[in-house]
């Protein structure tokens, strides 16, 4: 029960109803949209005209992919996986690695520079005060900097939103681009391997890593509650 001996537990049940069936649905949707090219990538002439292929374009494929990782934190409902996969099957999991991670810091400087013009009137206009609601423990705490980075740590916690939020508390603009960057390697990285794995056949560890992005993104959804609670009770002692 909350403060006011209303029972919350239904409401926060079908919140995790409600996440777990978009995290399906996006997860069917990007396997139909991706596996016709990953079966071709099962070829190994197909692969070696893949990488033929991205070799073509030369600095124009960077940019792109550049440019469309930037949209996807920028547009927060876009999702980051496919193109962190695309960017390591291109480029390898390493410099697949840096390209995303460049792309999240200039998106992240983009969008803390427009909060802080803009202020709180943009966050609600866009995600509403209920959802806001809930990351108000970040104002004016000390703490703010661990809160951030477990959160951008965790598979499956609500980043892009976050994005939006912190530039409204006292951390600074420095602090928090190198924090979610550091904090974004893992999930960034897993993708990327996933992409280069595929790229080189080697179908292993593909399904290792595909398994445990699976596993530790639905506890995200799952414990992102409790998570969030657990952090509201820390950053208030």
């Amino acid at each position: 029960m909350d403060q006011t001996g209303v029972d919350t537990k239904p409401k926060l049940s079908r919140r995790v109803l409600v996440f777990l069936g978009l995290f399906c649905v996006v997860t069917v949707v990007l396997c139909i949209f991706f596996w016709p090219f990953v079966q071709k990538l099962r070829d190994p002439v197909y692969r070696e005209g893949f990488s033929r292929w991205v070799k073509l374009q030369g600095a124009r494929g960077v940019l792109f992919l550049f440019g469309i990782q930037i949209l996807q934190i920028i547009v927060a409902v876009i999702p980051g996986e496919p193109v962190e996969f695309i960017a390591g099957a291109a480029y390898g999991a390493l410099y697949g690695l840096i390209l995303c991670l460049a792309g999240c810091m200039i998106a992240s400087s983009f969008i803390f520079a427009l909060v802080r013009k803009a202020g709180l009137p943009l966050i609600i206009r866009f995600f509403g005060q209920e959802k806001l609601n809930r990351y108000v423990f970040l104002q004016d705490t000390r703490k703010t900097a661990l809160v951030v980075f477990v959160i951008f740590l965790i598979p499956g916690t609500p980043k892009d939103m976050l994005s939006y939020v912190v530039p409204l508390s006292s951390l600074k603009l420095r602090a928090f681009v190198i924090i979610t960057a550091f904090a974004r390697i893992p999930s960034i990285l897993s993708s990327t391997i996933m992409g280069d794995s595929v790229i080189k056949g080697n179908w292993g560890m593909f399904a290792l890593v595909l398994l445990l992005i699976a596993a530790l993104g639905l506890s995200g959804i799952l414990f992102t509650e409790r998570i969030l609670g657990f952090l509201r009770r820390k950053t208030k002692t």
